[in-house]
């Protein structure tokens, strides 16, 4: 840890990370730029707390039944002290000693409010090879490609007028770039920010399906997605992207993916009947965002 102001503050979410967490701390404490590492931590009952007590500059508690990702965000950029506060989950490792430093050097320009990572351009299966500015039209088209807070970064002064949404129980950071892009910033997204998200898939199809469901449901009821049928399965399941690893017929039967697409499928259908979803990309602006810090989100 050092007493140097940083340049940059991490924010961990945590709960029974001790398998991860120490790897996590030590590539940050190697990263190239002064870091404060902050963990929030929702009722761990391992050795996660004692390991971030010993490693971190700043622990904050939080009731697990008072958990959402967008109030664990909040309260630990409520107490960073640097100009950009990052995001990253407490199962995910950045890859190099330089990813800090890379996300920062987007700041250079004066429209961009948060940076991220991705490995395709919105709409396209084909490799991202480039930083790629997001804006409200892109966002309204694609909205389920943009800001991810598994490794993500944003300006402390945008996140003061634009906290987190609590409320929701997932994909609190798409909301955000909607409302932040939607006042006239940009998010930087690019492939040289994108952190490891095997921690998706490991605990196994059943979960990774409530996973993906619950975000795609969630998503939708803020966001116009088109209708997903069946055809449209089957021909994004045989339209493999090419930062597959895999070759040949493993390519298509990489099951993890086809339970990601039947997931995106029930997810959808059952946001359907909501009478407040958006039914276009122009009424996705029509609904009443309200931040965190509005009372009337106070229950």
């Amino acid at each position: 840890m050092s007493d140097s102001f940083p340049r940059a503050s991490v924010i961990i979410r945590t709960k029974n990370s001790s398998r991860t967490l120490g790897r996590v701390l030590g590539l940050l404490r190697a990263q190239t730029v002064p870091t404060e590492i902050i963990v929030v931590d929702s009722g761990s009952s391992d050795d996660t707390l004692a390991i971030a007590s010993a490693h971190v500059d700043r622990v904050v508690e939080i009731p697990a039944e008072d958990f959402s990702f967008g109030r664990a965000l909040n309260m630990g950029a409520a107490t960073a002290r640097a100009p950009i506060h990052m995001a990253l989950s407490s199962h995910s490792f950045p890859p190099d000693e330089r990813w800090i430093e890379r996300s920062l050097s987007k700041y250079d320009r004066s429209d961009v409010a948060a940076t991220s990572g991705a490995l395709t351009p919105p709409g396209s299966q084909e490799s991202l090879c480039t930083t790629f500015y997001q804006t409200l039209p892109i966002a309204l088209k694609y909205p389920l490609w943009g800001l991810s807070n598994t490794g993500s970064s944003w300006r402390a002064d945008v996140w003061a007028s634009f906290p987190f949404d609590e409320q929701l129980p997932t994909c609190e950071d798409k909301e955000w770039g909607f409302r932040v892009l939607a006042d006239g910033w940009t998010i930087a997204i690019d492939p040289a920010l994108v952190v490891s998200d095997t921690h998706r898939r490991e605990p196994g199809i059943r979960h990774l399906y409530r996973r993906m469901r619950r975000e795609f449901e969630v998503i939708s009821s803020f966001a116009y997605v088109p209708p997903f049928t069946i055809g449209d399965l089957i021909r994004q399941w045989a339209d493999v992207p090419a930062h597959v690893p895999y070759r040949g017929w493993r390519r298509r039967l990489n099951y993890f993916r086809f339970v990601e697409l039947v997931a995106k499928y029930h997810g959808l259908r059952a946001s359907s009947g909501s009478a407040s979803r958006p039914t276009s990309p122009a009424s996705s602006l029509e609904r009443p965002f309200t931040s965190a810090r509005d009372p009337a989100n106070d229950t």
